[in-house]
C-alpha cells in the first residue's frame, strides 16, 4: 500500500488485509455450502460461480478522494465498506433473494446495509442485490468482525454491469448520452429476458409436477385440488428433510458434547 507508507502504516495495513482475505474466504465457504445443501435438498444449484476480490489501493485512493477523507488506515476501514467483496452469480432473479435470506438467516452474520438494486434499478439501468454483512474473524487470541460486500445477480445482470464498467471506465464516467440512453435500453431488455427465463423455469417446474403425478388421475381435477396435492406432496418433502436434518444434527451434538 505505498500511498499509506508516508503515514508509517504499512504494518497496520498489512493486519488490515489479512482481516480482509480472512473474511473473503468465510464467506465464500458459507456460500459453498449453501449451494451444496440446496443441491442436496433440491437437486439444483442456485449459484452458478462465486468471485471475490480485495479492492485495488487504486480504487481506494479514488473513492476516499471522493469521500473527501484522509488515506489512513483507520479512515479506510471505517468508511470503505467493499474493501473485501464477493460477488455471486445466479440464474434466476428467485436464487437471488433465496440466498440472500440464507445469508441473513445466519447467526453470526450481521446485517450492515442492503440496497436492492433490482427492485429499485438505478438510473443507468444498473440492477443487483447488495448487502454490506460483518462476520467474525477468529484469531489466536481474539475476534474481529470484518466487514465484506456481497452483490448477488444474474448471469444476464452481470453480463450488462461488465460492459458498463467497461464503457464507463473508457469514457471516464462521463459517455455521451446517446451511449447511456443505448446503455439503459439494453439494461431494459436484460430485466425482460430475466424474467421471461424465469417464466420458463417455473413451467418446466409444473411439467415436472405433472409428469411425476399418478398418470390414473381423472383428468377434470379442479385445479384447486391439484395445487393442494402439491402442496401435500411439498410438505412430505419437507418434513422428511427436517427429520433427517434434526437427527443429524443431534447425532452431531451429541458427538461434539462428548467427553
Amino acid at each position: 500500500m505505498e500511498e499509506l507508507l508516508y503515514y508509517n502504516e504499512e504494518e497496520e495495513w498489512n493486519q488490515a488485509l489479512l482481516l480482509y482475505k480472512a473474511v473473503l474466504k468465510e464467506i465464500c465457504t458459507k456460500l459453498e455450502i449453501l449451494n451444496e445443501e440446496f443441491k442436496l435438498a433440491h437437486q439444483y444449484n442456485p449459484i452458478e460461480h462465486i468471485t471475490s476480490r480485495i479492492k485495488s489501493m487504486h480504487s481506494i485512493a479514488r473513492k476516499m478522494r471522493l469521500k473527501q477523507k484522509e488515506l489512513t488506515v483507520e479512515n479506510v476501514v471505517r468508511y470503505i465498506n467493499d474493501v473485501a467483496g464477493v460477488r455471486i452469480i445466479c440464474s434466476f432473479t428467485s436464487d437471488i433473494y433465496r440466498i440472500a435470506s440464507s445469508i441473513a438467516k445466519q447467526d453470526d452474520i450481521t446485517i450492515i446495509k442492503v440496497k436492492d438494486y433490482i427492485a429499485n434499478p438505478k438510473p443507468n439501468g444498473y440492477m443487483s442485490y447488495h448487502m454490506i454483512v460483518s462476520i467474525p474473524i477468529y484469531l489466536s487470541n481474539d475476534v474481529i468482525h470484518t466487514k465484506v460486500e456481497i452483490q448477488i445477480r444474474t448471469i444476464a445482470m452481470d453480463f450488462w454491469a461488465s460492459l458498463e464498467h467497461k464503457i464507463y471506465y473508457k469514457f471516464e464516467g462521463k459517455a455521451p448520452g446517446n451511449i447511456r440512453d443505448e446503455l439503459k435500453e439494453c439494461a431494459d431488455i436484460i430485466a425482460f429476458l430475466d424474467q421471461k427465463m424465469l417464466s420458463i423455469n417455473e413451467n418446466i417446474k409444473n411439467y415436472n409436477h405433472e409428469f411425476d403425478s399418478d398418470p390414473e388421475i381423472s383428468s377434470d381435477i379442479s385445479i384447486v385440488d391439484m395445487e393442494e396435492k402439491e402442496s401435500e406432496i411439498e410438505q412430505t418433502k419437507l418434513s422428511r428433510r427436517n427429520i433427517v436434518t434434526e437427527s443429524l444434527k443431534s447425532l452431531f451434538d451429541s458427538v461434539s458434547n462428548s467427553k
